[in-house]
């Protein structure tokens, strides 16, 4: 049998490293090659645990002032941690419209917060107790 022969299998077989100089030392540490790193660096090609901390949303605001949410709307990703502010000189709620109530901030005195997680997907209205005519709404997709 030739030697060319006896490469040719080698080679179709992926036991002779291919490039200059000894070869090996790069492919017996499992070194990856430049395309696998760029897939790897592609969007949706990330580690399980990097995926967990991008999903992760970042909480969110509202302000209570001059008897008005703002926003009065806020849309967020389910897992968002939301935190009503009153900056007004008088008690407020952010009081769930819906029975049983999904969340209830009680009396919020000047600069007092109240923060409740948005799990579920849905459409999630509420009002101030103490000024029923003050409402807002919270959408969670």
């Amino acid at each position: 049998m030739s030697n060319w022969w006896r490469i040719g299998i080698l080679l179709m077989l992926g036991g002779l490293p291919l490039g200059c100089g000894n070869g090996s030392a790069g492919d017996a540490r499992g070194a990856t090659s430049p395309s696998a790193d760029r897939r790897a660096a592609e969007p949706g090609n990330h580690s399980p645990a990097a995926d967990h901390r991008a999903a992760a949303p970042k909480p969110q605001q509202v302000f209570i002032d001059n008897f008005a949410y703002d926003p009065p709307t806020l849309t967020v990703a389910p897992g968002t941690r939301v935190t009503w502010v009153n900056r007004d000189d008088v008690p407020h709620t952010a009081t769930s419209s819906t029975r049983p109530r999904a969340f209830d901030s009680g009396a919020l005195d000047t600069d007092m917060r109240f923060s409740h997680t948005f799990t579920t997907p849905g459409t999630y209205d509420y009002f101030c107790a103490v000024h029923p005519k003050m409402t807002g709404r919270i959408i969670v997709k």
